[in-house]
């Protein structure tokens, strides 16, 4: 059976830069594989729209641009805080804080998302936050395997 519109499927597949020695971004094992409905909303997303046609067993191996993958990273998600301010509304001393610290949050859609402290001057009072993809502007190689694809159990 190929992977395939309405088609429940199972992938394993490892996501890293791409570049040589690129470290490992993501890895998805056979032994817990994601398992996705390849549906309508599949077929639209650059990375799940290359398993179509591949049956179980199959490998699949390509290369996505950033803008295909987690974006383009973009100045315009850099934001300048002040430091106490933020400091009081995340309940961590600001003298703990550090670069490269991550936090998370819930956005608009209710969804959990995260930004990571580009860098902090504790002489201006100030920090500089990213709402980037930690992967934004990289280009990402993706290698894998189709474990299986089965019709869906209830449609």
């Amino acid at each position: 059976m190929k992977v395939e519109k309405n088609k429940l499927v199972s992938i394993a597949y490892k996501i890293s830069e791409d570049e040589p020695n690129g470290e490992i971004l993501v890895e998805i094992t056979e032994d817990e594989p994601e398992e996705i409905l390849y549906d309508d909303d599949m077929e639209n997303l650059v990375f799940y729209s290359r398993l179509k046609g591949l049956s179980a067993g199959e490998s699949f191996s390509f290369v996505l641009e950033p803008e295909d993958a987690f974006g383009e990273y973009d100045e315009d998600e850099i934001v300048e805080s002040d430091l106490n301010e933020f400091a009081d509304m995340t309940n961590v001393n600001a003298k703990d804080l550090t670069e490269d610290m991550y936090f998370t949050y819930n956005n608009d859609e209710g969804e959990t998302d995260y930004f990571r402290v580009k860098s902090i001057n504790h002489l201006e009072n100030k920090i500089k936050l990213d709402f980037n993809h930690p992967y934004a502007g990289k280009k990402i190689k993706v290698e894998g395997k189709i474990i299986d694809v089965k019709e869906p159990e209830d449609k």
